[in-house]
C-alpha cells in the first residue's frame, strides 16, 4: 500500500471560493494548492476562502505564494500557487483523502 509523503501533491480537482470568485484546484498537497482563476492576487496577498468537495466546505486562510497574471481580452485564466496558513485537521483530510474528489 501507498502512503502519502507529507508535501506530496496530487492533481485534484476542488472547487475554491475565494470572495465572489469560483475556481478550481490543479495540484493540491498538505501545504496549498494551485488555482487557475481570472482574478489573479499579488504574491503575499493573504486569501480567506473555502474549499469543497465530497459535500463538504471547508474554510481556510493562506498567502499567495506565485502568480501568473491572465489575459481577459482573450479569457485565458491566470494561476496562483496558495500556501494554507495553519489549515485545520478537516481540511486536510478532505484535500488527502483518497476519491474524495
Amino acid at each position: 500500500m501507498r502512503t502519502e509523503r507529507r508535501g506530496e501533491r496530487q492533481r485534484r480537482r476542488f472547487k475554491v471560493s475565494l470572495g465572489t470568485a469560483v475556481s478550481f484546484t490543479s495540484d493540491v498537497s498538505a501545504g496549498g494548492f494551485c488555482t487557475e482563476t481570472m482574478r489573479v492576487f499579488p504574491p503575499g496577498s493573504v486569501i480567506q476562502g473555502a474549499i469543497e468537495g465530497g459535500g463538504k466546505q471547508v474554510p481556510f486562510v493562506g498567502r499567495v505564494v506565485w502568480a501568473v497574471p491572465g489575459d481577459c481580452n482573450v479569457s485565458l485564466r491566470g494561476k496562483m500557487g496558495i500556501a494554507f496558513d495553519n489549515p485545520c485537521p478537516l481540511l486536510l483530510e478532505l484535500l488527502l483523502a483518497r476519491g474524495a474528489a
